[in-house]
């Protein structure tokens, strides 16, 4: 009897090694619960989220989605990971290297100055001096999103770094260290937005559309650091009149790089109700350079402009010509 004891002991105690070798071959796997804490970006409004975890170990990237802003519970074996998250609904933007976390990025399709007013049909009109050789893309969409690094996910609960804004918009550098199986993403805006006035227009009455561009900005974001590309590109943009003096519109952009020398200048296009066409380029109140480089909120840059006068129409008109062709070119204010 003790012997027969014995070896089922031995069995059990056989068993129980092996078992316990296997777990270590194979990390367990864990249910925990993603959080996003909007602080950060209150006003924000995507229709949903993704969160990338990349393991340390082997450098591949897992992709969770949400269909809320909220969070949710995903599954995740015990590990080393780099994390990257940003909203899922956009449109506009294409993605690079996604399965790296260093260089997974963001940039836009190529586009034409007209495609406010046009699509994407034309690409021939005239261009500011020197910005002729530019990529003309497209505007990305607001993306909210941030990184995280150092995030551990063990047998007894998760540690992880990551960083928030103070009220007076410094970067907190926060580590959490918890036996609970929850991570907080803190989302923030990871796109400019641009905003901009042109005041004291004259015959704003006799405008039937109006559209620009800018030069000189940046056409790829990474994830990871927010550096964005060293490439220039030229963004086209949509205007609005509010049919008396002003002209004003919105845009959003990965904004520029600070180690790029280039100029920034704008460009208006103007068709008249009679069908005439002019390019408003290359005057000094359409270079907003030091405008975009000392903005107090580099993600918030306002741009005021003084002139942009549309000549009276010789005639009245019968609706515009939907052509592209003769546009007239005024590189100076026009003095009425």
């Amino acid at each position: 009897m003790n012997r027969l004891i014995f070896i089922l002991a031995a069995i059990v105690l056989a068993a129980s090694c092996e078992h316990k070798e296997l777990c270590n071959q194979h990390p367990h796997l864990k249910t925990l619960r993603l959080e996003f804490n909007w602080k950060d970006a209150p006003d924000a409004n995507p229709d949903g989220m993704c969160v990338y975890f990349y393991s340390e170990s082997d450098g591949q990237g897992i992709r969770y989605d949400f269909n809320n802003i909220t969070g949710g519970e995903i599954q995740l074996r015990v590990g080393k990971y780099k994390v990257i998250t940003f909203n899922n609904d956009a449109e506009m933007v294409e993605f690079y290297n996604t399965d790296d976390y260093y260089t997974h990025g963001i940039y836009t399709r190529e586009g034409s100055v007209l495609e406010p007013m046009y699509g994407n049909t034309v690409s021939s009109a005239p261009r500011a001096d020197g910005t002729e050789d530019e990529k003309v893309v497209i505007c990305p969409d607001m993306i909210w999103g941030c990184a995280v690094e150092e995030v551990e996910v063990t047998d007894y609960g998760i540690s992880y770094s990551h960083s928030t804004f103070t009220d007076d918009g410094r970067r907190e550098d926060i580590h959490v260290d918890t036996e609970e199986y929850v991570i907080t993403l803190y989302p923030h805006e990871m796109v400019c937005t641009y905003t901009y006035e042109v005041r004291n227009v004259r015959n704003l009455e006799h405008l039937a559309m109006i559209s620009g561009t800018i030069s000189g900005m940046a056409g790829s974001l990474e994830f990871s650091t927010e550096n964005v590309g060293t490439e220039c590109v030229t963004l086209p943009f949509h205007g609005t009149s509010d049919g008396v003096s002003n002209v004003t519109g919105m845009f959003y952009t990965f904004g520029h790089n600070i180690d790029n020398p280039d100029p920034h200048r704008m460009t208006f296009y103007a068709v008249m109700d009679n069908g005439e066409k002019f390019c408003f380029k290359d005057g000094d109140y359409l270079d907003v350079t030091s405008q975009v480089h000392t903005a107090p909120d580099y993600r918030h840059v306002h741009l005021v402009i003084e002139g942009l006068n549309l000549p009276e129409p010789i005639e009245e008109g019968s609706g515009y010509d939907p052509s592209v062709d003769d546009w007239e070119v005024i590189e100076s204010d026009i003095i009425l």
